[in-house]
């Protein structure tokens, strides 16, 4: 019942007031493109599929930050792909809103995200 936390009565209510209004109004044309650049988006295009060629390449140092429950970025998929990348580190943000965790629901999101990025742009190069 996180949805309750949130100030939301119940899930029709979560789902007409928070869901709805976020998503409707916008232009069904940025969802598919959204949708699009996701099914395409291949950072190893250029390292003939090869991903971990592709990630090892990376040189800045990293913070792999899933949030947790995210259905679209799973940690353990994160776990993965950070594994292949020198320099980095997996970073996992607790919490039941998954994707949605970036909105900021709870104060102590943003303070998660702020704190990890805050430790990466103080590391000395």
């Amino acid at each position: 019942q996180a949805w309750n936390r949130a100030g939301f009565q119940s899930v029709d209510d979560f789902m007409r007031n928070f869901w709805e209004d976020w998503f409707l109004p916008m232009d069904p044309n940025n969802l598919l493109t959204m949708a699009t650049k996701w099914q395409h988006g291949d950072v190893s295009r250029n390292t003939d599929g090869d991903l971990e060629a592709a990630l090892g390449r990376v040189e800045a140092k990293v913070y792999v930050m899933p949030f947790e429950e995210d259905m679209f970025f799973p940690v353990r998929d994160c776990e993965y792909e950070e594994a292949m990348i020198p320099d980095s580190e997996l970073r996992p943000i607790p919490s039941l809103w998954g994707h949605f965790t970036m909105f900021g629901v709870f104060d102590e999101d943003f303070e998660a995200i702020d704190e990890h990025i805050g430790e990466l742009l103080n590391e000395s190069v």
